[in-house]
């Protein structure tokens, strides 16, 4: 069997143009150490909830023993993802800090005057990948909510967020020195609740969806489930 990565990712649509979702492409971002894996890469196989559904009217009769159902629309279901993150080590707890603030990020609005041009600007519609291309293969989502619990009991360790020699060169960041030294604490061990909904463009659904192509595979790696 060749070689594929066959985990759950969430990425930008363009990885060329992907400043716009993860920020500058050096250490001086936290959200830099997503470079090394494209996006969010889920360490650990997580849990996937998803369906189909289709929507019908139903319409009474009057003196009549059954109904009628007129069908109004299918759809996919949202996505949940129940993810496993841990920190065991200086990279792993770099990483885990940047997926915090990735979802912080991600569900949030450009406002304001700053930048005044790009004001309004929903969250991004990012892709979903996971198990290969006849599962997730570049589905077009946004993310509706994320949960998770900084649990009492369970450790938490340190981590700086100034480059230091025994992070990777492709992890590590460099941020300005706060109140705290640079440190920030984070959980080794979090459970992340992640809902996704399906984003496709209207005007590309008009023109390229076609069930039986749908039906057959041939609209695989469109994003279509």
């Amino acid at each position: 069997m060749p070689q594929q990565d066959y985990r759950a990712r969430l990425q930008p649509k363009d990885i060329n143009q992907a400043e716009f979702i993860l920020g500058p492409r050096n250490a001086e971002n936290i959200l830099f150490p997503l470079y090394s894996t494209r996006g969010v890469l889920f360490p650990y196989t997580p849990s996937v909830t998803t369906g189909s559904a289709a929507d019908y009217d139903q319409t009474s009769f009057v003196h009549s023993n059954y109904g009628y159902n007129a069908y109004v629309r299918s759809y996919p279901k949202p996505i949940a993802i129940t993810a496993e993150f841990t920190a065991q080590s200086n990279d792993e707890a770099l990483y885990l800090l940047a997926v915090l603030h990735f979802f912080r990020s991600v569900t949030k609005s450009y406002f304001g005057v700053t930048p005044y041009n790009r004001a309004g600007t929903p969250p991004p519609v990012l892709l979903f990948n996971y198990l290969g291309e006849f599962q997730f293969n570049n589905v077009p989502v946004l993310i509706k909510s994320v949960d998770y619990t900084l649990d009492a009991n369970i450790d938490y360790v340190p981590v700086s967020t100034q480059l230091q020699q025994n992070y990777s060169e492709n992890i590590g960041v460099s941020l300005p020195c706060t109140s705290s030294g640079g440190f920030t604490y984070v959980p080794t061990h979090l459970t992340m609740t992640v809902e996704l909904e399906t984003q496709y463009i209207p005007i590309q659904l008009r023109d390229n969806f076609n069930l039986d192509e749908f039906r057959s595979g041939k609209l695989v790696g469109k994003g279509y489930i």
